[in-house]
């Protein structure tokens, strides 16, 4: 029999799912927390008692969804030891980059890859990242939570740029810099497949973001 800790997870967890459709289909502004609790088919007023407002689930949503990029992360790096620690990340990544073995191209598309089977896995995800960056200049955690998310990746991207620039496989380019020209292009990338409402076909939509990518860093 399931303890009060594990019920409040699982709770957490249906009331987490539902706010992620609901916010993708209603809009962050008009959901209430009966739609998610009506969602996830659960009692009247039980969304109140985990969480304390809207913002509360959205956040929880943006922690699912970042969860789920660290998992795909481990799987395509074949990652064992844990991942939380950001400092540890970057060390990893740094091993990684440095052994002439890596196929930094190959990360590339991986990385890419690893982005559309997050869109893929769930069509709702695209939309609450949306309406998440329409939160981030009016609230206050929001706006830490995106930073936080922000600087990592663009860390991320930094660190290949400059391995790959170092190893004079890509065209030397600021390094930070360079990460915000790719995250914006990748940026682009998503809220035009917002905009078409992912019309397009994965497969080609992943194939010309690599080719966009590489095309700006190999020489």
């Amino acid at each position: 029999m399931a303890g009060k800790t594990e019920i409040s997870q699982i709770r957490r967890e249906e009331l987490t799912q539902a706010a992620l459709k609901c916010i993708a289909l209603k809009g962050y502004d008009r959901v209430t927390l009966d739609d998610v609790t009506k969602e996830a088919g659960l009692s009247k007023g039980i969304a109140s008692y985990y969480f304390k407002n809207r913002q509360e689930l959205l956040i929880s949503v943006i922690r699912k969804m970042w969860e789920n990029v660290v998992r795909f992360t481990k799987e395509i790096w074949e990652l064992a030891d844990p991942i939380d620690d950001p400092e540890k990340v970057f060390t990893l990544m740094r091993e990684h980059y440095s052994d002439p073995k890596t196929d930094l191209v190959a990360m590339i598309k991986n990385g890419v890859r690893l982005l559309f089977s997050i869109f893929d896995e769930n069509p709702y995800v695209l939309r609450v990242i949306a309406e998440f960056w329409c939160q981030v200049p009016r609230n206050e955690m929001i706006t830490e939570l995106n930073n936080s998310m922000q600087a990592f990746l663009m860390r991320t991207m930094a660190i290949i740029v400059q391995e790959g620039a170092r190893r004079g496989i890509f065209v030397k380019k600021n390094p930070e810099v360079a990460a915000y020209a790719l995250m914006s292009t990748v940026v682009g990338f998503a809220f035009n497949h917002i905009i078409n409402k992912g019309t397009l076909e994965s497969k080609k939509l992943e194939k010309e973001l690599c080719d966009l990518i590489l095309g700006y860093l190999l020489k």
